[in-house]
């Protein structure tokens, strides 16, 4: 396992968890330790991992960063990729309750249990972006997400992104359309910008 931190911006400080493989720990150091020497010299912001990780090694890198605000995540492993166990579900709530997460970006969805996760986090951060594989998953992830936060009175989530490799034109009306015929949200905007569909409300 490495670990790298980069300093963004002054106070903004980012660290990417290369490789989670258990078994290569023990030839090198425990991951606490790597994250234990990173505090003692810096304040972690910012966490990124670009290769797939499972819930529970997520919560226990997140136990020790609790001021982490930003989760970047490459896709996540799930003990059954099409529902969240009640184990997986404790996970969730685990690593949001201890931390200050705002904002997630997932950049592979590929099966039904991310679509569980998000709609299980999405009352509590207030900025979820999403790599999709087309405008239709697009549409499937909207209409679960905020039919799922519709009966929460104190959700958090104000702003979706989604980036599509094949983004047409006429995207961003399409997705306005079909909030406005299933009555999701009341107030608000999308936004269509390079290969981003932004959507957001008050």
């Amino acid at each position: 396992m490495t670990i790298n931190s980069t300093n963004r911006l002054c106070k903004s400080i980012q660290l990417i968890v290369d490789e989670l493989c258990p078994e290569k720990w023990s030839k090198s150091i425990f991951i606490n330790e790597y994250i234990d020497h990173a505090l003692s010299v810096t304040q972690i912001n910012h966490l990124e991992s670009p290769t797939r990780v499972s819930l529970d090694k997520l919560s226990e890198i997140l136990s020790l960063l609790p001021e982490v605000e930003t989760l970047k995540l490459s896709s996540l492993s799930f003990s059954n990729p099409t529902c969240l166990s009640e184990k997986d579900i404790e996970f969730v709530f685990c690593l949001l309750i201890e931390n200050h997460i705002t904002k997630v970006f997932l950049k592979k969805m590929v099966q039904i249990a991310d679509i569980y996760f998000l709609s299980l986090i999405s009352p509590r951060i207030n900025h979820l972006q999403i790599n999709c594989i087309n405008y239709k998953h697009v549409e499937s992830v909207v209409g679960f997400i905020l039919t799922e936060i519709k009966t929460k009175t104190n959700c958090l989530l104000r702003v979706m992104c989604f980036c599509v490799a094949t983004l047409d034109d006429d995207m961003g009306e399409k997705l306005e359309k079909m909030i406005k015929e299933v009555n999701l949200l009341a107030d608000f905007m999308t936004k269509h910008a390079m290969d981003k569909i932004y959507l957001q409300w008050k």
